[in-house]
């Protein structure tokens, strides 16, 4: 076995893609410890080649086959979202992440209890108000504010004037007038 070094019966090992052999023992214990850490997701062999999931389906039994099938889309999610609430902590599906209709803004949905989680601060959706405590966007709207841009009222998105005229169509279909912020038509700008 290339993990254990152990002498074992070809029936007891698998032959991986890299033509070490690995024992039963050694593969159950890689894809047990592959659920509890992101970084051994998926498990790979000595050459970073992922281990085929035919060396251990006869392993393991169905309950364990799920809770792995799970963890690893979870692990193998990009920028994943979990649950901030107290005592859930579950992670977000990507397919449980909306948009805002009125704000553009993104959205997970807690599965297990339901909370509503913005996606930029993971904290609990805050609908139309800027992050709470989040001090990158502090210092963005600092610089809007010294460079002449200014913020959609209805999303929030960062506009700048580069040439044209004050009135603004933001992608959310909000109409403004760029020196005031204000909805279109009901300033003296």
């Amino acid at each position: 076995c290339i993990s254990c070094l152990d002498d074992v019966l070809p029936r007891k090992a698998a032959k991986l893609d890299c033509s070490h052999h690995m024992c039963n023992s050694c593969l159950k214990r890689v894809f047990n410890l592959s659920i509890t850490d992101p970084s051994l997701m998926p498990p790979k062999c000595c050459t970073d080649r992922l281990i085929p999931l035919r060396h251990v389906a006869p392993l393991f039994d169905d309950p364990f086959k799920r809770k792995w099938n799970r963890k690893y889309q979870e692990y193998t999610t990009k920028n994943r979202m979990y649950c901030p609430k107290k005592g859930c902590g579950e992670w977000i599906k990507p397919n449980h992440i909306k948009s805002d209709g009125a704000t553009g803004r993104q959205y997970g949905t807690c599965k297990r209890c339901g909370m509503k989680v913005c996606r930029i601060c993971n904290q609990k959706w805050h609908g139309r108000k800027d992050c709470p405590n989040d001090e990158e966007t502090k210092r963005v709207v600092d610089l809007a504010k010294e460079e002449g841009w200014q913020r959609c009222y209805n999303c929030k998105t960062m506009v700048e004037l580069r040439e044209g005229c004050n009135h603004m169509t933001c992608h959310c279909t909000a109409e403004f007038c760029m020196i005031c912020g204000l909805k279109w038509k009901t300033c003296d700008c």
